[in-house]
């Protein structure tokens, strides 16, 4: 949590099942390219929630789908319009996006199979910073209640 910067209590998450079978979106045969302008709406969706629920502070993301971690950080509107304030001596966007090291894609729970318990550790990583931030917004699918 030290190097994203984040205090217990002092952030808020965001969830995004994107994977969950709903609208079209098959588990097993889902890419984030093929429903990108769908999950791109319930991603900034999910932001502008915390947001609400939580102004002006630092949001964790975390999601079944790397990729949409990486659109939310890299490409989203809130990736390209946070000014750092300290760095640039400007009055920043209230929305800043962290997130763990999203490159290895998580295990699902219920679809892995031959998976180690430490296959899991990036999910159970996710549920505890969840867990000790100020609130959680939810995009389809949740995860479950924390």
């Amino acid at each position: 949590m030290k190097s994203l910067e984040i205090v217990p209590h002092h952030y808020s998450s965001v969830h995004l099942r994107v994977k969950y079978p709903v609208k079209g979106i098959d588990e097993h045969t889902f890419t984030f390219q093929k429903h990108k302008k769908q999950i791109t709406q319930w991603a900034t969706n999910a932001v502008n929630c915390a947001t609400e629920l939580h102004p002006n502070s630092t949001i964790y993301v975390s999601s079944d789908s790397n990729d949409t971690v990486g659109y939310l950080l890299e490409e989203s509107h809130f990736a390209k319009h946070y000014i750092d304030a300290t760095k640039h001596k400007k009055h920043p966007l209230v929305v800043k996006l962290v997130a763990r090291d999203y490159s290895n894609e998580n295990h699902h729970v219920a679809f892995a199979q031959n998976v180690e318990a430490d296959g899991f550790m990036d999910v159970f990583v996710d549920i505890t910073i969840m867990g000790m931030g100020r609130c959680v917004a939810h995009g389809v699918g949740g995860y479950g209640r924390l």
